[in-house]
């Protein structure tokens, strides 16, 4: 190849990663489902920006009342919890909360997690809880999720390289999830 044409090609490359580099995403998190009981197979993933939400939507399986539960993927990896919403107290429910943490908008009382921190999120997995996981606005499948399982939700940091990978090569490795 003539020194032109390194040139030429060296400069479309520097520009390519130039591009990207502004296009892509700030900081990133690989959220994963796994079932720790299965040796932590993989049931969904997706790769979120940090200021995505991820929101466990279910029905409490004693006192039957809707709950969710909204978190933020931490920078270390893990969540930071932001709040949770439900229409009743009880078994399993925010019972005693310091009333400056509770507010109310129609029939949900909103209690504020104030961000604490959470390496990752066990649920154990039942069908009459209706359980829906929400990152952002995607909807993760847990369609091959066996009733009565243990569920594992975990957040890790990405590189953006990750996100560029999944970008040029989609469908690599997402099982019940997007990239």
């Amino acid at each position: 190849m003539n020194r032109r044409a390194a040139l030429i090609l060296s400069a479309v490359a520097l520009l390519c990663l130039l591009v990207a580099g502004f296009l892509a995403p700030g900081p990133l998190a690989r959220v994963a489902v796994k079932l720790p009981d299965r040796q932590g197979q993989l049931v969904a993933s997706v790769v979120i920006d940090l200021d995505q939400r991820l929101c466990l939507k279910y029905i409490h399986s004693v006192e039957r009342t809707p709950v969710e539960g909204w978190f933020a993927p931490a920078e270390e990896g893990g969540f930071r919890a932001l709040k949770t919403k439900t229409t009743g107290t009880g078994t399993g429910l925010p019972n005693v909360v310091a009333d400056d943490r509770v507010k109310t908008e129609g029939r949900w009382l909103i209690v504020d997690e104030q961000g604490r921190y959470l390496p990752e999120i066990p649920f154990y997995y039942l069908p009459l809880n209706q359980l829906r996981i929400l990152v952002g606005e995607r909807e993760l499948d847990l369609g091959d999720v066996p009733p009565g399982s243990r569920l594992r939700i975990t957040s890790e940091p990405q590189p953006v390289w990750h996100w560029l990978v999944a970008k040029l090569l989609p469908g690599r490795d997402k099982p019940g999830g997007e990239e």
